[in-house]
């Protein structure tokens, strides 16, 4: 969506702010403009639903069900779908405690119930042997109390399952503008990723350049104590699970979105269901649409994939309190 109004706006901020932490106050501006006009989602619904690479995607269980707005060497816009439990139950988290090493996020909550988010410091340390974790607890707050914020680079954070279908407007971007970041879309270079990545490692500039760390954690609590997971081990079972059942769900989660927005344009989608890129299982959630069948709910994982399974906002809180030595 290069050629939209928007999108020129928040190029144009791109140019003009180098600081990366201004152009996220400044982008996030125009996410709440972006949110409110239907026009845009409209577009937006139209212009993902005709793209091929977006109608024949490969989903995995990794996977956020997302809709594209823009990307670029610099930043991108996507929009986040996020799902409750089949039980509807609040202060479930979502996944494991995370960052995004060295990208920043700004998010708005767009539609929907919202999430509940904690943010946590970021000058933690990892017990090289035990793995423990000396997390604690900067920010505790819903987006319905604040619906735009920011999630800076290396910043642990949590997201709960939302209560109902929820979607976040959201743009990332790099902590600082590169000369090397350019290279990241360049098709040679892609084939030669893992190569690259190695020396890189071993020269010791993954921050300089700005890719993620050899080792990245995700954090999880056992006996009221954080504890640090890679991130490969954590994101192992979700990364590998696709298929046409998970094609499906996600391609439904998007439909159900797309219903509850309102966006009835009929002509559009009956000439959707001619096209030749549209894959044959898109037709029943196309169908349900133009009937004014509601499509159900997809749900969240009842269970999070690292030790322990199950975390709340309140284990999270008493394990900020509890760790280091007992009296």
């Amino acid at each position: 969506m290069k050629d939209h109004k928007y999108i020129k706006r928040i190029i144009a901020l791109n140019t003009q702010y180098s600081n990366r932490y201004r152009f996220h106050e400044e982008a996030g501006k125009l996410l709440i403009e972006m949110a409110k006009d239907k026009e845009f989602w409209f577009e937006l619904i139209k212009r993902n639903l005709t793209d091929k690479g977006y109608l024949n995607r490969k989903w995995s269980m990794y996977d956020i069900p997302f809709l594209y707005v823009y990307e670029c060497d610099d930043f991108l816009v996507k929009v986040h779908l996020f799902v409750p439990l089949s039980t509807y139950e609040p202060n479930i988290v979502a996944s494991a405690i995370h960052h995004h090493n060295n990208y920043m996020l700004s998010t708005y909550a767009a539609f929907g119930s919202g999430y509940e988010t904690l943010l946590f410091e970021k000058d933690f340390k990892i017990d090289p042997k035990t793995k423990e974790v000396d997390l604690k607890i900067r920010e505790h707050f819903s987006q319905k109390e604040r619906p735009l914020h920011l999630v800076d680079a290396w910043e642990p954070h949590v997201v709960v399952n939302p209560t109902s279908l929820s979607a976040t407007l959201i743009i990332w971007s790099p902590d600082k503008k590169r000369v090397t970041d350019a290279l990241r879309s360049n098709p040679l270079l892609k084939v030669l990723k893992m190569p690259l990545r190695k020396l890189i490692y071993a020269l010791g500039m993954d921050k300089k350049i700005g890719i993620a760390s050899k080792e990245t954690y995700q954090f999880y609590i056992k006996d009221n104590k954080f504890f640090a997971i890679l991130e490969d081990e954590f994101f192992a079972p979700t990364r590998s699970k696709t298929g046409s059942e998970v094609d499906d769900y996600s391609v439904q989660t998007v439909f159900a979105f797309i219903q509850r927005m309102g966006f009835n344009d009929l002509l559009f989608l009956e000439d959707l269901k001619k096209s030749k890129d549209v894959p044959n299982y898109y037709h029943k959630w196309i169908n349900k649409i133009i009937n004014q069948e509601k499509i159900p709910d997809t749900y969240a994982k009842e269970s999070i994939n690292i030790p322990g399974g199950r975390m709340t906002p309140e284990d999270i809180m008493k394990a900020d309190s509890s760790f280091g030595p007992k009296n």
